[in-house]
C-alpha cells in the first residue's frame, strides 16, 4: 500500500525536489487562488442569504395565505348577519358566535397571536352590541374587523419581505393586499344592498372607480405570475412543481390563471350592472334586480377566492422551486470546493514528502551531533533551500567544534569569578541589613524624643481641663500641639501642622514649636505671636517649608477666649445644649511663607459646659479602605453627640478611637493633632449658653 501511494505521487515528489520553496508556493497559492476564485465565501454566504430569504418569504406566502382564508371566512359571516332577523334569529347567531369561535381556536393553534387578538376583539364588540337596536353597530364590527385583517395581511407581507422580491412583488401584491381588498368590497356592497338599511349607507365603498384602481394591479399580479410559471416549466419543468403543490391544490397553469381574472373582470362589471338596476328598479322589479345581484356577487366572491387559492398555490410552487434550486447550487458549489481542496491535498502531500525527505536527513544529522558526534557532516540530494540549510549547518559544525573548547574554558574562568561576586555580594547584603537596622532604631528613638518634646502633662482644674494628642502618619510627623500657662494667669493653647512629612518636617516642627513657645512667652496677644513667629521662621526656613497654626489664649476666671489663626482650620466650640460652631477666622497666610504678614485676632467666650476643638486637616483627611474621607461634616457629627460630662483625655481618646473605627486599617495619609479644652459645670449654676463673639484686625 505505501509502495502504491509513492507511486501515485512520484511525479509531484520529483517536480517539488527540482523546485526551490518559492517555486512550491507560488504553485499552492496559484491553486489556492483557483479554488478561492470559484468558490470564494460571499458568494456561498450569498447562496445562503437568498435560502434563507425564499424560506422566509415561503413562510409569509403561507401565513398570508391563512391569514386571508379566515378573512374570506369573515366575509361571509358577514353576509349572513345582514340576513338576520333584529328580534327572532337566535339560532343563525349562535352559529355566526359558534364560527367565530371556530376561527378563533383555529388562530390560537396556528399561533397566529396577532389574528386570534383580532378576531376576538371584534367579536367581542358584535358580542356587546344588542342584537334587536344595533345591528348597524354588529356590521360596524364586522366591518372593522375585516379591515384590521386586511392591514394585517399587509403588515404581514411587509415583515416577511414580500415586497421586496423583484420577480414576485407584482404578484403578492395582488393575494396580500389587491384581491383580498376586491374580494370584500364586492361583497360587501352586496350586503349593503341587500340589507336596505338607510343608516348603513355610510358602508358603500365599493364604487366603478375602486374597482378600476384594483384592475391593472390584478392584471399585473396574474401577469407575473405567468411569467415565473413559463420560466419555471422552462428551466426545471412541471413535474417538479406539480409534485410541489399536488398536495395543496391543483396545479395552476398560466392559462387557468387568465381564465379565472377574465371571468372575475366580465363578473365585476355584470355586478355594476346589477347595481345600477337595483338602483333604478321600484317594487317587485328591484327585489328581482336584488336577487340577480346577489347571485352575481356570490358568484364573483367564489371567483375572487379560486383566483386567490390558485395565486397563493403558485407562489408557494415557484418559492418552492427556488428553494430548491438554491440547494441545488450550494450542493454544487460544495463539491467544487471539496473537488478543489482534493486537488490541493495531493499537492500539499507531494510537497510535503520531498520536504519531509529534507528535513529528515537534517533531523538525523543534528541529533547526531547533538548526541556528541561533532565530525558528523549532512548531504541532501534535493536542490531547494534545505540544502542551503545543510551546507549552513556544516559550516556552523565545525565552527562549532572549534569554538566549544574555548567556551568550556570560559565558563570555568566565570565560574571561579561569579563565586567570588556571590561571595561578596552576601557581606554586602549583611552590612546593608546592618545599616538598615541602624537607622530604623534611630527614626523609633527620634520619634520618642518629638513625642518627649510635646506636653503630656495637661491641665485638669475643677472648673476646666485640657488634654491633646498627636499621632504620626510616618516615624516623625510635622504636627505638634502645646498648652502652658502664664504669668497672668491665662493658658496659651496652641494647634499647628508643618507641611510635608519625615525627617525634614519633624525638624522644622521643632523648629517652628520653639519659635511659637518663645513669642508666646515673650508676647501676650495672640496676632502679635503669629506674626513674631512668622518673621523668625521665614528667616530660618531653607527648604521652603511653612506651618498653620492656631494659637489661643485661655482666661479661666471669666473663660474667654482669645485666638488667631494663620491658614489653619478654625476651632470648633461645642455649647452646653449641644448646639456646635465653627469659630470664625479669616483666611491668613500660613507661617514662613510671606514676611511682614498680620493676623486678626478673635474672641469668644466657654460658658461652663462648653467644649473646645482645635485639630489638623489629619483628622478631616483621614480616608476608609473606600478612599473616602472622614470630612467635617462627619467631625460636626460627632462633636454634636460627644458627652458634655466627659472630661478632655476622654474626648481625645473618643475621637481618635472614632477616626480609627472609621479608617479601619487603612494607611495614614497625614499626622493626627488635636487638642480639647473643656469647660466645667459647677453643681450650683444654672448658666446660660450666651456667645458673644468679637473680631478685630491688629
Amino acid at each position: 500500500m505505501a509502495s502504491l501511494r509513492l507511486t501515485l505521487i512520484a511525479p509531484a515528489v520529483w517536480l517539488s525536489s527540482r523546485l526551490n520553496f518559492a517555486l512550491k508556493y507560488w504553485a499552492l497559492g496559484l491553486g489556492i487562488a483557483l479554488v478561492g476564485g470559484y468558490l470564494s465565501t460571499p458568494l456561498f454566504e450569498q447562496v445562503n442569504r437568498d435560502i434563507a430569504m425564499a424560506k422566509l418569504q415561503l413562510e409569509g406566502a403561507q401565513l398570508v395565505a391563512r391569514q386571508n382564508q379566515t378573512l374570506m371566512q369573515m366575509v361571509g359571516l358577514r353576509g349572513e348577519l345582514t340576513t338576520l332577523d333584529p328580534v327572532s334569529s337566535e339560532s343563525q347567531s349562535a352559529r355566526i358566535s359558534a364560527a367565530i369561535d371556530d376561527l378563533l381556536r383555529n388562530a390560537k393553534s396556528s399561533d397566529d397571536a396577532k389574528l386570534a387578538i383580532i378576531l376576538g376583539r371584534s367579536w367581542g364588540r358584535a358580542s356587546a352590541a344588542d342584537p334587536q337596536d344595533k345591528l348597524v353597530s354588529r356590521f360596524a364590527a364586522f366591518n372593522n374587523a375585516i379591515h384590521s385583517l386586511l392591514a394585517l395581511s399587509k403588515e404581514s407581507a411587509r415583515s416577511y419581505r414580500l415586497n421586496l422580491d423583484p420577480n414576485l412583488d407584482a404578484a403578492l401584491d395582488m393575494m396580500a393586499n389587491r384581491l383580498p381588498a376586491l374580494i370584500d368590497t364586492l361583497a360587501k356592497q352586496n350586503h349593503v344592498i341587500q340589507w336596505d338599511v338607510n343608516s348603513m349607507t355610510g358602508f358603500v365603498v365599493s364604487t366603478p372607480t375602486s374597482f378600476d384602481e384594483s384592475i391593472p394591479a390584478l392584471h399585473a399580479g396574474v401577469d407575473q405570475l405567468v411569467e415565473q410559471l413559463i420560466a419555471l416549466d422552462t428551466s426545471q419543468g412541471s413535474p417538479t412543481r406539480t409534485q410541489e403543490t399536488k398536495a395543496n391544490t391543483a396545479d395552476p397553469s398560466p392559462a387557468r390563471l387568465h381564465n379565472e381574472l377574465e371571468e372575475l373582470m366580465i363578473g365585476i362589471m355584470l355586478q355594476q350592472d346589477a347595481v345600477d338596476q337595483v338602483k333604478d328598479a321600484k317594487g317587485i322589479a328591484k327585489t328581482t334586480a336584488r336577487q340577480a345581484l346577489n347571485t352575481s356577487a356570490m358568484k364573483n366572491v367564489a371567483q375572487g377566492q379560486a383566483l386567490f387559492v390558485d395565486s397563493a398555490a403558485a407562489v408557494q410552487s415557484i418559492l418552492n422551486a427556488r428553494i430548491t434550486s438554491l440547494y441545488k447550487d450550494r450542493t454544487q458549489l460544495i463539491w467544487t470546493l471539496i473537488g478543489s481542496g482534493f486537488l490541493i491535498g495531493y499537492l500539499l502531500y507531494a510537497f510535503y514528502i520531498g520536504i519531509v525527505k529534507s528535513i529528515n536527513a537534517l533531523s538525523r544529522g543534528t541529533n547526531a551531533f547533538c548526541s556528541g558526534q561533532r565530525d558528523v557532516r549532512i548531504k541532501l540530494k534535493s536542490r531547494d533551500e534545505l540544502s542551503l540549510l545543510a551546507t549552513n549547518f556544516n559550516t556552523m559544525a565545525q565552527e562549532v567544534e572549534r569554538m566549544v573548547e574555548t567556551i568550556e574554558q570560559q565558563n570555568q574562568t566565570r565560574e571561579r569569578d561569579l563565586k567570588v561576586l556571590v561571595d561578596a555580594l552576601g557581606i554586602k547584603n549583611e552590612e546593608l541589613y546592618a545599616v538598615n537596622q541602624r537607622v530604623h532604631e534611630e527614626l523609633n528613638l527620634a520619634r520618642s524624643v518629638q513625642l518627649a518634646i510635646l506636653p503630656q502633662q495637661f491641665p485638669n482644674e475643677p472648673t476646666w481641663s485640657a488634654h491633646a494628642c498627636m499621632h504620626p502618619a510616618r516615624e516623625l510627623g510635622g504636627d505638634f500641639y502645646d498648652c502652658f500657662a502664664l504669668p497672668d494667669g491665662r493658658h496659651g493653647v496652641l494647634v499647628a501642622d508643618v507641611s510635608g512629612k519625615g525627617v525634614g518636617a519633624a525638624f522644622f516642627m521643632a523648629v517652628s514649636r520653639t519659635v511659637l513657645l518663645d513669642s508666646a512667652l515673650s508676647v501676650r496677644a495672640p496676632a502679635q505671636v503669629l506674626a513674631l513667629a512668622n518673621e523668625l521662621l521665614c528667616a530660618r526656613n531653607p527648604m521652603d517649608l511653612f506651618v498653620t497654626a492656631c494659637y489661643g489664649l485661655f482666661d479661666p476666671h471669666d473663660g474667654s477666649f482669645e485666638f488667631a489663626s494663620a491658614g489653619h482650620p478654625p476651632p470648633l466650640v461645642r455649647r452646653h445644649s449641644g448646639v456646635v460652631e465653627t469659630l470664625p477666622t479669616t483666611k491668613d497666610m500660613a507661617l514662613g511663607v510671606l514676611k511682614d504678614m498680620q493676623y486678626n485676632e478673635h474672641i469668644t467666650r466657654l460658658q461652663p459646659g462648653d467644649t473646645l476643638l482645635m485639630y489638623t486637616d489629619g483628622v478631616t483627611e483621614a480616608f476608609s479602605p473606600q478612599e473616602i474621607a472622614y470630612g467635617e461634616e462627619r467631625l460636626l457629627s460627632w462633636f454634636a453627640a460627644s458627652s458634655s460630662d466627659g472630661s478632655a483625655a476622654q474626648l481625645v481618646d473618643h475621637l481618635v478611637r472614632d477616626v480609627a473605627r472609621f479608617v479601619d486599617g487603612a494607611e495614614a495619609s497625614d499626622d493626627l493633632t488635636c487638642l480639647i479644652l473643656c469647660s466645667k459645670c459647677a453643681a450650683d449654676e444654672n448658666l446660660d449658653h450666651l456667645i458673644e463673639t468679637k473680631h478685630f484686625v491688629n
